[in-house]
């Protein structure tokens, strides 16, 4: 195929440009058409620059667009007495949704390379004194407000900084932050939600507890429920495989066949004598508190459940701490010998943490968007609509929810996890395809944004005649993986009508982990 064509390659060219963007990412496709640029169609390339995330605040539906509409008002008319009166009748529930329309209007305009475009210092002092003087905003909303103000919302993290030229992954990384932060200092006083305000406002109260979504000694549970089923009726010991895999021995513990560990093939048991390469299993509880997922790059390529936790559910555990843990490590000067002793291993000096949490949240969304059989974008949407649920929706008050917040046993973990994943995660995942198609089309009707042909092309939003057949000839269709299928099943709630396939998935989901 002649790529350099117009008229009759424009199909596999469009097709290309919805793979990557769709499968990959924004982001991907900046580089690629960067590099190649045959990639976007001719009728399309003079719109290349606007390759860009889109606001994804407009899930709020009208009550954001309308403090949208007032914070460009003032910056654009010097309406600033008008936006302070219109402030102090805020609902508390719109509170947070300034600081996000100021973070979309404000603080992005520093991407800005034209000098009319870019907001003068005079109607940024003016915002500023509105922000410290709006009496609904909490002492910790304020910080944040001036902090996106002055685009200081990364402090020495370069990455968080909005600049011209930034990329769209890290617009998108940066905008999950910045809505972390904001959602998570208004519900200060949501017991529910104490693991993720101390991770942003006191991760000393955390230091000695058991983090969300970290992986666990499972053998210690293993003893512990084989012991509580057969009592005397049934005794046995436990060993290891060459790769450290525990498996049980039962009666006399002696074992007299040989067999392959069931999840790396190597060889098991013994005749009549243990072989040599194996031995007997450890007794200690190696489970660790603090943070111990080690450095980024190391974490697994496969999305991976945990206790009763999905894999999309486990990623988007582990997006909001490591958000959480980033703006900390940015905004929070007192508190880096306390992340420091919170990560396990442990970084040589404190200037490391915040690229050490931002390369972990890149690694979250990504392993997300896989979970999910979707791009990163569209991860980053997900993770905004659990968001918008944490804002929006009445939060489960119980003593048991208070109890298993302070996190402070592997009991206590599990039972938080189950009653947050319930609360906030599932309502979202239950419907993922449904809810991010919405989602889109919240985006793509946003009236506040200019016409992008190439994101309405990307996302099929441009009509299609029945006669014309060519186009449904090039539609995109999501790739059907492991990952997405085994989401497709936790969506639907149709675990315990196939039990053989839930439990296949799981099989194979631990024989790709360790190979």
């Amino acid at each position: 195929i002649d790529v350099t064509g117009d008229s009759d390659t424009t199909g596999p060219i469009v097709y290309l440009l919805k793979l990557l963007m769709r499968r990959y990412g924004t982001d991907c496709l900046q580089q690629v058409s960067g590099r190649h640029e045959w990639v976007v169609p001719p009728e399309l390339r003079q719109r290349e620059e606007e390759i860009k995330t889109k606001d994804p605040f407009v899930l709020y539906g009208q009550s954001y667009s309308a403090l949208r509409r007032d914070v460009t008002a003032a910056t654009i008319g010097s309406k600033f007495e008008q936006l302070a009166e219109e402030l102090k009748d805020l609902p508390p529930q719109q509170v947070p949704l300034l600081l996000l329309a100021l973070y979309e209007k404000v603080t992005l305009s520093w991407a800005n390379t034209l000098p009319s475009k870019q907001l003068q210092p005079k109607v940024l002092d003016d915002l500023n004194k509105v922000v410290t003087e709006c009496t609904v905003l909490s002492m910790e909303l304020q910080c944040v407000g001036r902090d996106l103000l002055a685009n200081e919302q990364g402090g020495p993290l370069a990455q968080m900084r909005v600049t011209p030229g930034q990329s769209a992954l890290h617009q998108t990384l940066g905008a999950i932050v910045v809505h972390v932060a904001t959602i998570f200092q208004w519900r200060q006083r949501v017991d529910i939600l104490k693991p993720f305000i101390n991770m942003l406002n006191d991760p000393a109260a955390l230091i000695n507890t058991y983090l969300p979504t970290m992986p666990e000694d499972s053998l210690v549970e293993v003893r512990r429920a084989f012991s509580k089923t057969y009592r005397s009726e049934l005794s046995g010991t436990f060993f290891e495989c060459p790769r450290g895999h525990p498996y049980l021995v039962t009666e006399c513990g002696t074992p007299t066949q040989v067999y392959n560990c069931n999840v790396c093939n190597s060889q098991i048991g013994g005749l009549h004598e243990l072989l040599h390469d194996n031995r007997t299993a450890r007794q200690d509880d190696l489970t660790q508190t603090g943070h111990c997922l080690g450095q980024p790059e190391g974490r697994t390529s496969i999305p991976t459940p945990e206790r009763t936790l999905s894999p999309a559910a486990c990623c988007i555990f582990r997006a909001l701490m490591h958000s959480s843990l980033l703006w900390a490590s940015c905004k929070n000067e007192a508190a880096t010998d306390d992340l420091l002793r919170l990560v396990k291993p442990g970084l040589p000096n404190a200037t490391e943490l915040p690229e050490f949490f931002w390369h972990h949240l890149e690694r979250d969304l990504q392993l997300l968007g896989q979970a999910i059989g979707k791009s990163v974008d569209e991860a980053a949407i997900v993770l905004h609509l659990v968001l918008r649920e944490i804002l929006t929706q009445e939060p489960p008050r119980d003593d048991a929810v208070r109890v298993a917040s302070t996190l402070e046993d592997r009991n206590n973990r599990r039972e938080w996890e189950m009653f947050f994943n319930r609360a906030y995660i599932q309502p979202v995942l239950e419907k993922v395809d449904e809810n991010v198609t919405r989602a889109l089309d919240c985006i793509v009707n946003d009236d506040s944004q200019a016409q992008d042909q190439l994101f309405y092309l990307v996302y099929e939003k441009v009509r299609v005649t029945e006669s014309d057949l060519t186009p449904h000839l090039w539609m995109y269709r999501s790739r059907v993986t492991l990952e997405h299928l085994n989401q497709t099943l936790q969506q639907q709630g149709k675990r315990d009508k196939y039990p053989i396939l839930h439990h296949f998935l799981e099989k194979v989901c631990a024989v790709l982990i360790n190979f």
